[in-house]
């Protein structure tokens, strides 16, 4: 790589990914505990994705032993799946109670009939499996369940389910704007019933440098682009390029501002970035899990991290830091 490719160079990659279900977006049980979470309050930009929906088979439903479940996954129009589980493995909430697998099991063993666990069927539908777990001696019930949701986050499995993106926006006010966004309820209201949607509720790591001699720790740009959250007009032009650079590089459907722009010839892009002598902006939108490949069927390429150069702005995105 030449000295001369680089005069400074902005890079940003997803830090945190928080999922909402849009069926659970007005259950005040569920948000209570969901606007608690840090990478929720920190995060400025949001995704509407288009997924296989996922239900259960509550009829190939049911418990091996006090601590592991079998279930039938119902996944989009006609595929099906038989999965067994250990709870611990398949929800957050044990691995913070117990500590280590070893643990749980020697708590809720088989031979040890302290702890009980009951599955109420008639109480669960298609969505949610509800389960009792019981402690004997002191005759107390505590209620848990399951979602679909478990089976992909939790337990990561393999379900070729990858999120669509099929808008990318911004707020600062994120649960007010998402409750009463006009395109998230259009682009319900066009679901299939094989289909549901997901809020990907994002924060971003973000990165400045470039040529050693010409590094400027004291410019305006290096001040906006590592502060981490804000508030203030600098902290949002920051978030307007995040959001921007993601509209015009997956292209999704639902958008139609940036999507199809000059990305060189934008205000805001010329006046932060280029005013700045800023060269190349790389996106890393990769993470780890199969619940967060995203993709969109207009994006500019296939890759997990890419570039653009504004000094070859014909050659659109490229793989990696630097052009074949």
């Amino acid at each position: 790589m030449g000295e001369e490719f680089f005069e400074h160079l902005i890079l940003y990659e997803i830090q945190t990914a928080k999922v909402c279900p849009y069926r659970l977006l007005f259950d005040e049980d569920f948000m209570t505990y969901f606007k608690q979470t840090d990478e929720f309050k920190y995060s400025n930009i949001y995704l509407f994705c288009r997924n296989k929906r996922i239900r259960f088979n509550l009829d190939k439903t049911y418990l091996r032993d006090k601590r592991t479940l079998k279930t039938e996954l119902l996944i989009g129009k006609n595929k099906t799946r038989e999965v067994t589980a250990n709870f611990f493995e398949l929800s957050s909430l044990f691995r913070q109670i117990y500590g280590t697998k070893d643990e749980y099991h020697d708590l809720v063993s088989d031979e040890d009939d302290y702890w009980e666990c009951k599955f109420l069927k008639n109480k669960s539908d298609n969505k949610t499996l509800l389960f009792n777990q019981i402690a004997q001696l002191e005759d107390q019930v505590f209620d848990f369940q399951i979602s679909p949701e478990n089976y992909e986050f939790d337990l990561d499995l393999k379900l070729n389910n990858h999120p669509e993106i099929i808008y990318i926006g911004q707020s600062f006010r994120m649960l007010d704007r998402i409750r009463s966004h006009e395109t998230l309820h259009k682009a319900v209201s066009k679901l299939t019933d094989s289909e549901e949607l997901k809020i990907y509720f994002l924060t971003f790591k973000y990165g400045y440098g470039g040529n050693k001699d010409k590094f400027d720790q004291n410019g305006d740009v290096f001040d906006i682009w590592l502060s981490k959250h804000g508030k203030d007009k600098r902290f949002k032009s920051k978030i307007d390029l995040v959001e921007r650079f993601l509209i015009h590089f997956f292209k999704p459907e639902y958008n139609k501002q940036h999507a199809y722009s000059q990305i060189q010839n934008d205000t805001l892009v010329k006046k932060i970035l280029r005013e700045n002598k800023i060269s190349t902006v790389t996106v890393n939108y990769g993470m780890h899990g199969n619940g967060f490949q995203f993709w969109s069927a207009n994006q500019a390429l296939n890759s997990d991290i890419c570039t653009f150069d504004f000094n070859s702005p014909e050659l659109g995105y490229y793989k990696g830091l630097v052009p074949n």
